[in-house]
């Protein structure tokens, strides 16, 4: 049973879905970027953006499959699933 004044830190089906959609959409966009340019360097840089992502899909995954209990089960990781260590090549 439920208690009206507890606070649920999960991440929803609904947020999982929309979440994993938007990653996704950023790794095909960045693959198309690999494919489209000649400069190595920038191939590499937009590699690892696109590897990021797919590591934020995956961290996703394990998040919702998991116990509820968790620590990854927090929404919290949810916020860390954009952010990257290199800003976006130009």
């Amino acid at each position: 049973m439920k208690n009206a004044d507890m606070i649920e830190e999960g991440i929803t089906d609904a947020m999982a879905k929309t979440t994993a959609l938007v990653v996704k959409r950023k790794v095909i966009q960045n693959g198309k970027k690999v494919r489209m340019t000649n400069d190595v360097a920038k191939k590499l840089d937009y590699l690892s953006i696109q590897l990021s992502s797919i590591a934020s899909l995956t961290l996703l995954a394990v998040a919702v499959s998991g116990d509820e209990k968790s620590l990854l089960s927090k929404a919290a990781v949810v916020s860390g699933l954009f952010t990257e260590e290199y800003p976006d090549v130009k």
